[in-house]
C-alpha cells in the first residue's frame, strides 16, 4: 500500500522553533536590566514594559514566519505553490485538480526510485502519474524478472475501467521507463464489496434527517479512505456512525473485520441505517 505513515510519523524538525511569548519577554528584560541595572521602574504600565512587550510580540511574528519558511522547504509540510516548487526540483508536475497529498505521495516516490531504478517505487511513480484517475497502486513481483501493478482508481465504482488501465500501461511501458529485462503487467485491483447494515437509536431532540446525513458522510468518508491494503475494521465503522445526535449504534454487518491485503481495496455496495427508536 502507498502512505504516507512514514513521514507522518517523523519527529518535528529540529529546524522547527518552539516558541514562547513569555520566554521572549522575560529575555528581553533580563536584557534590559543588564543594560540599565539601576531603572527599577519596571512596573507593568511603564512605558519601557509596554515597548518589550510589543519588541516580544513582533519577535514572535518574525520567528514563526521563519518557521513557516523552513517547513515550505520540507517534502512532509510543503503545501500549495511551495511544494510545486519543491516537487519540480525532483521533475515531478501536478497533475489536473491532483492535492496536496497525491502530489506529495508521487514527489517521495520520485525521489526514491531514483535510488532503485527498477525498484517498486520507480514502477508506483509512474504508474500514480499516468492518470489523475489514479487513487493508489500495488507493485509487486510474483516471480523474478515480472512485475505486477495492481490499480485502484477513484470513485466509489466497483470496478477499475480500461481507459484507466490504458492510460497506465501506455507509460510503464514505455521504453525509456520499463526496465529491459522486466515483464510489466497492469492489473486492476482487487475489489472488496462490503455491505454495512446498522441499527442506530438517536437522542430525543435529533431529527431523523440526521440518519441520510450520516449516510451520505459515510460513503465519501469510506471512499476517501479505502486505499490498497487498508483493512476495514468493525471499530471504524461504528466510529463513523456514531455522530451528533446518534445514542447508540448496533452494527449488524460485516460481523467481523475486514482484512485486507495489498493489491486489495473495500468498497461500500450497499450502506442501510435502521431508525430502531430514541434514547437518552
Amino acid at each position: 500500500m502507498t502512505t504516507l505513515s512514514d513521514l507522518a510519523s517523523l519527529p518535528t524538525p529540529a529546524v522547527i522553533e518552539t516558541l514562547s511569548f513569555e520566554t521572549i519577554f522575560s529575555e528581553l528584560q533580563t536584557e534590559f536590566q543588564s543594560r540599565y541595572p539601576d531603572y527599577s521602574a519596571l512596573l507593568a504600565s511603564d512605558p519601557a514594559v509596554k515597548l518589550m512587550e510589543v519588541a516580544a510580540y513582533r519577535e514572535v511574528l518574525l520567528r514563526n514566519r521563519i518557521n513557516a519558511a523552513a517547513k515550505a522547504s520540507l517534502l512532509a509540510f510543503a503545501t500549495s505553490s511551495d511544494l510545486d516548487h519543491l516537487a519540480a526540483f525532483y521533475g515531478v508536475t501536478r497533475l489536473m485538480d491532483e492535492s496536496d497529498e497525491g502530489l506529495r505521495l508521487r514527489t517521495r516516490q520520485r525521489i526514491i526510485g531514483f535510488a532503485n531504478a527498477g525498484g517498486a517505487a520507480h514502477y508506483r511513480y509512474w504508474a500514480l502519474s499516468a492518470s489523475p484517475e489514479v487513487a493508489d497502486v500495488e507493485v509487486d513481483s510474483p516471480e523474478p524478472g515480472r512485475v505486477r501493478i495492481s490499480v485502484l482508481a477513484k470513485g466509489e465504482e466497483q470496478t477499475v475501467s480500461n481507459a484507466v488501465l490504458d492510460a497506465v500501461r501506455a507509460v510503464v511501458l514505455r521504453d525509456d521507463i520499463r526496465v529491459l529485462t522486466d515483464t510489466v503487467e497492469v492489473v486492476p485491483a482487487e475489489l472488496m464489496p462490503v455491505t454495512v447494515h446498522a441499527r442506530l437509536w438517536l437522542y430525543p431532540d435529533a431529527p431523523l434527517e440526521t440518519l441520510a446525513a450520516i449516510q451520505a458522510v459515510f460513503a465519501s468518508t469510506l471512499a476517501a479512505c479505502a486505499g490498497l491494503g487498508w483493512d476495514l475494521t468493525r471499530s471504524w465503522i461504528v466510529g463513523q456512525l456514531q455522530r451528533a445526535g446518534v445514542h447508540k449504534v448496533e452494527l449488524l454487518s460485516p460481523t467481523t473485520d475486514i482484512r485486507v491485503a495489498a493489491n486489495q481495496a473495500v468498497r461500500l455496495l450497499s450502506l442501510n441505517l435502521d431508525f430502531a427508536g430514541r434514547e437518552r
